[in-house]
């Protein structure tokens, strides 16, 4: 899977809700519900946002988070942890198998990282900005500095890769939020790898745009009356949970 294949003929969705608990239930709803392909864009608060099978205590400084209200949000896919929040625009690809014109469904992770990076290095290209892909889920500037986190997740029915993108973040609040001390922490519990951080000083609207083009991405929307009804009721069982955000992933039945 190249992004040379990429004619996703995707509904597009730049949806932004009102937390990180919502925002993170409806990437979950979006690709539970997927029919057609869809690209959608969107902002949290400040946050710290973790992999699904993370330890929050190892991730990030709890206390300090609990000290200035900066919400834990564990999401449904793997991957290391993140940060959320001003500077920062967040991407998302959901593509259902067998989708009419859309992406070939590829049931291997790697190979999906590969295709939707090529289609970031372009976009971000389109405005004169050099980044390649690091794998197996960054994207780097030219110095080899982050300014791209991804995760995917891919089931029977549907692929979902999404991921950040800094452009004007302040990156010793990202370093301070996603750094955790990680101590005792056994083997099981999948780590953080430690990069270092840059913005890469492409506006929102200029990426945006670019993205949109690289995909093939077409058409506005909103999300449907029943993706919202979906992540309402994940938001409320699963996302806003402590057990959830702070428990043991090993622990936790949530479906």
């Amino acid at each position: 899977m190249r992004a040379a294949e990429l004619a996703l003929s995707a509904r597009f969705l730049d949806c932004t809700l009102g937390d990180p608990y919502a925002n993170l239930a409806m990437e979950e709803a979006l690709f539970r519900l997927a029919e057609t392909p869809a690209l959608r864009v969107w902002e949290n608060q400040r946050s710290v946002v973790i992999g699904r099978g993370q330890l929050a205590e190892a991730e990030t400084d709890l206390d300090y988070c609990r000290r200035f209200g900066v919400p834990v949000v564990r999401r449904f896919t793997a991957g290391g942890t993140v940060y959320n929040g001003p500077g920062n625009t967040n991407w998302t690809f959901v593509v259902p198998r067998g989708s009419s014109g859309g992406l070939p469904f590829d049931p291997d992770p790697k190979r999906v990282f590969s295709a939707f990076a090529e289609v970031l290095v372009k976009a971000l290209g389109a405005n004169s900005y050099r980044a390649s892909f690091d794998p197996p889920n960054r994207i780097t500037d030219g110095d080899g500095n982050k300014i791209s986190g991804m995760a995917a997740y891919v089931s029977r029915s549907a692929l979902i890769c999404h991921g950040t993108l800094l452009y004007k973040a302040d990156l010793a609040e990202v370093e301070r939020l996603t750094k955790g001390s990680g101590e005792g922490v056994p083997g099981r519990y999948p780590r953080s790898r430690h990069a270092v951080v840059a913005n890469c000083g492409v506006g929102r609207e200029e990426f945006v745009g670019a993205l949109r083009d690289a995909s093939g991405a077409k058409g506005e929307g909103l999300p449907t009356i029943e993706e919202e009804k979906l992540a309402e009721e994940l938001s409320e069982r699963k996302y806003r949970r402590p057990e959830w955000n702070l428990g043991d992933p090993f622990s936790l039945d949530y479906t």
